[in-house]
């Protein structure tokens, strides 16, 4: 039987913080497991070196954030999703930024968030705290999304053939120029016991979905957009609401 590894950081290098060198350096450490004990702040001078992010290449690893933050300063995207079984938990993500997708989180395999923040993301184009490629699979649960912002999915862009299920968790305040204030779906959407509340957007100001979209038991209120306050679908079809509340 395999022994898991279980690394807990503790006062790295003397500091209060950790800048992303060292997080990366954690990350890279072989361990199974990561807890934090500080929050992960990006350096003076690091900006081009982590221009695209710290990539994670390590099947099954777990990060528990202990509710420490990551902190991009507004500057850099945080972390690429290139490994299958990754558990993020108990962190906050905020203040990340880049030209083109998933500024807090670019996924690109198999990727379970569970109790985590995502507050001040930022992207020029698709998914202002995540986006997820073609063909991964994400499952959030219990989290929270709010003042996010990118032009299209201003917390999430799903892309073709990948799936999401989301359940018991908040979206608020999130933004996007066209289309998806809170979410952008090209993907198999499934939506359990969630709320989204003053997200805004041209088209879609909770949801613009293209694909599959499946709401259960969920809140809309306050959402804002042109078409669809609260959900524009392009695909009737896939569509299925039930046990929802809308208002506003």
């Amino acid at each position: 039987m395999k022994k898991t590894q279980t690394l807990i950081l503790e006062h790295y290098l003397g500091s209060d913080s950790m800048n992303f060198r060292e997080f990366e350096e954690l990350i890279n450490s072989g361990a199974d497991e990561i807890t934090l004990t500080e929050d992960v702040i990006l350096e003076d001078g690091e900006e081009e070196k982590y221009e695209e992010g710290i990539e994670i290449i390590k099947n099954n690893l777990i990060i528990d954030g202990d509710n420490h933050a990551i902190d991009g300063c507004m500057k850099v995207p945080l972390l690429i999703i290139n490994a299958s079984n990754i558990i993020l938990k108990n962190i906050l993500f905020k203040n990340s930024y880049c030209e083109y997708s998933g500024a807090a989180v670019d996924n690109r395999d198999n990727l379970t968030i569970e109790d985590c923040r995502f507050v001040d993301n930022s992207s020029d184009e698709y998914g202002g705290a995540i986006y997820s490629a073609s063909n991964s699979k994400l499952s959030i649960r219990k989290s929270i999304f709010k003042k996010n912002r990118a032009d299209y999915g201003g917390a999430i862009y799903m892309d073709s053939d990948s799936v999401l299920n989301l359940d018991g968790s908040l979206f608020e305040s999130n933004s996007s120029e066209f289309e998806g204030g809170a979410i952008y779906n090209k993907a198999k959407l499934l939506i359990y016991g969630s709320l989204f509340d003053k997200n805004a957007s041209f088209k879609g100001g909770a949801i613009y979905n293209e694909y599959v979209l499946n709401v259960k038991s969920s809140e809309f209120r306050n959402n804002i957009a042109s078409d669809g306050n609260h959900i524009e679908s392009e695909n009737e079809e896939n569509l299925s609401i039930s046990d929802c509340n809308f208002r506003g």
